[in-house]
């Protein structure tokens, strides 16, 4: 597991060194946004004994290291749903047309139902809510009704083949 998660973190780091990617403020709009401005992953995504039910069950996201960060949408969007759920706890959905991103175990929700919102843009901040062992973002990524591995989806979108 050690092994799988200093992999997923390499890829980040990967990432943000090939395609030159910053969260800066500038005028020009952004395409693409990581959902962090600092990432650190904690968790993959796949099959793992869950930390708190101590069941072997399908992790459908990625969970990321953070403290009271604000949460960027990761692409230009509108805003889906928003709530609270006993697992994700508070959380926002954003459509991108057939893709989904999914935002969760937040402290503090910026947006509400049917708001446009642009990559980049903060949409929430960090939390411990819902079924959690400490604070930190839970991040997935739906293509129609899947899940699919948010790092394989965010490296096709920074690295499109050439």
């Amino acid at each position: 597991m050690k092994r799988s998660l200093f992999a997923c973190s390499l890829l980040f780091t990967l990432l943000l060194c090939k395609t030159g990617f910053a969260i800066a403020s500038d005028t020009t709009k952004k395409q693409i946004s990581l959902p962090l401005i600092n990432l650190r992953l904690t968790s993959g995504f796949g099959y793992r004994i869950h930390p708190i039910t101590k069941q072997h069950d399908l992790h459908k996201g990625i969970d990321l290291s953070a403290r009271c960060d604000p949460v960027l949408s990761i692409l230009k969007g509108r805003i889906t749903d928003t709530g609270y759920n006993p697992v994700l706890g508070n959380y926002v959905r954003i459509g991108h047309g057939e893709f989904q991103s999914i935002y969760g175990h937040l402290s503090q929700i910026l947006v509400g139902r049917d708001e446009p919102v642009e990559a980049g843009q903060p949409i929430a901040v960090t939390g411990a809510t819902g079924r959690v062992t400490g604070e930190h973002l839970h991040f997935s990524i739906k293509f129609k009704d899947r899940y699919i591995n948010p790092l394989h989806f965010l490296s096709s979108l920074l690295l499109p083949e050439q």
